[in-house]
Order: C-alpha cells, then structure tokens, then sequence
C-alpha cells in the first residue's frame, strides 16, 4: 500500500530540478514574436502550460501581458485588467495580442481561452 507522503520517483526527480530547468522542461522558454507592420519591436512570448506572458515596449516603457486560462484573469503591465481603465494604447495591445496568438505554434494552444476571457472581461469593464 503506498502511502501518501511518499514521492514517486517523477517527483523527486522534479524536485531536484533548479526552477529554470523546471520551467524548460514544462516548455515555458520565452521567444521573440514575428514582427509585423503594426508589431512593437522587440516582442517576446512565453507559453507556459495554462498561462502565457507576453512583453513589448510601449510608449518608451517595457510593458507586459499575463493571462491565466485557469484563473480566467489577464494583466496588464501586474495590474488585473478588471480593475483598470483601459486607455486606447492598452486596448491595442490587449487584441493586438490576439493576432500574435493566431500565428504562434505555441500561441495558438491558447488563442481561443485569450479572446473569450478578454471579450467577457471587456465586457464586465463597461458596465
């Protein structure tokens, strides 16, 4: 009978991992974003299993986006989009991002998550 405080050996080979090997090995390596046209230079994307960052330059300034398919949340430069007033240059970047998912391999495994919390969390912001 195994008991639970015992580790599988999976478990502790993980735990033995230092946390950049961890996040390689669970496939969250940063890479640059295709440019476009209408692309911040310099854009890069991290796909992690439910969640992705993505960062770019933004009025002279680094900012980012993170959003968590499980939490169903996205933010915007550590701010919960929620409680933010959204000027035009964010709104930009927020669907912006979703033309960069549409083309990522990585990007694309959560495309779909990104537009439907983005469409009801814009929705929930103008009321």
């Amino acid at each position: 009978m195994k008991r639970l405080h015992e580790m599988t050996k999976e478990q502790m080979d993980e735990k033995s991992l230092s946390p950049l090997e961890q996040i390689k090995r669970t496939g969250g390596v940063a890479h640059p974003v295709r440019q476009a046209v209408d692309r911040p230079v310099d854009s890069m994307l991290a796909v992690y299993h439910d969640r992705l960052t993505y960062t770019f330059i933004m009025n002279q300034e680094v900012a980012s986006i993170h959003f968590d398919r499980n939490r169903k949340e996205i933010f915007f430069k550590g701010h919960n989009i929620v409680n933010m007033e959204l000027s035009m240059d964010q709104m930009k970047a927020l669907k912006g991002l979703q033309g960069i998912l549409a083309e990522d391999e990585q990007g694309k495994l959560l495309f779909n998550d990104y537009v439907a919390t983005l469409g009801h969390l814009l929705a929930d912001n103008s009321k």
